[in-house]
């Protein structure tokens, strides 16, 4: 038996900028793991699929609370490092789309997000498929001590995307 526990299962079908994941960490769980699959736009430009956090009141935590640092990966160049403290996003979380027919997909697990003793830390990985493979490894930490119940993706560029999967899992830790 899987000790993965499929919570919410949201498709993006649409041109939008946003898509928000609500109602998904809870007191049941500590850790979770979300995956999001063929994220795509069409166009020529750049869309960043950045993220922010949810609160319990329904929220978008905007705040200058967000650290992360990331390795790029890039098949046709040197990998490079990016790193930012106090922001009030997660910037390029769920990976980067910059051309039709590209896809990208990430796989992330989040520590303790509806704790409001500790901060909320993520971990993540995601790529996309053109004809530069391109790959990233994140770590990143919410530093709030308040209860988050969902996330957003969203793009700060002019340019939404279009379509794409995103499911979130509670992972049941047996003793």
């Amino acid at each position: 038996m899987s000790n993965l526990r499929l919570i919410n299962e949201t498709t993006v079908s649409a041109s939008t900028s946003s898509v928000d994941i609500t109602d998904v960490f809870s007191a049941d769980f500590d850790i979770y793991k979300i995956t999001t699959n063929n994220f795509s736009s069409v166009g020529t430009t750049a869309t960043a699929l950045d993220m922010r956090f949810i609160n319990a009141s329904g929220s978008v935590i905007t705040a200058s609370n967000y650290d992360y640092a990331y390795l790029n990966l890039k098949a046709s160049t040197s990998f490079a490092e990016v790193k930012s403290t106090n922001q009030t996003f997660v910037d390029n979380f769920f990976g980067v789309i910059d051309q039709s027919p590209e896809g990208a997909s990430s796989v992330t697990y989040v520590f303790n997000p509806f704790s409001n003793s500790s901060y909320s830390f993520l971990i993540n990985q995601s790529s996309r498929s053109d004809t530069s493979f391109k790959s990233q490894k994140y770590i990143s930490v919410l530093k709030q001590t308040a209860s988050m119940t969902g996330f957003r993706i969203f793009e700060t560029n002019t340019r939404p995307f279009d379509e794409g999967v995103v499911r979130t899992y509670g992972l049941r830790v047996d003793s």
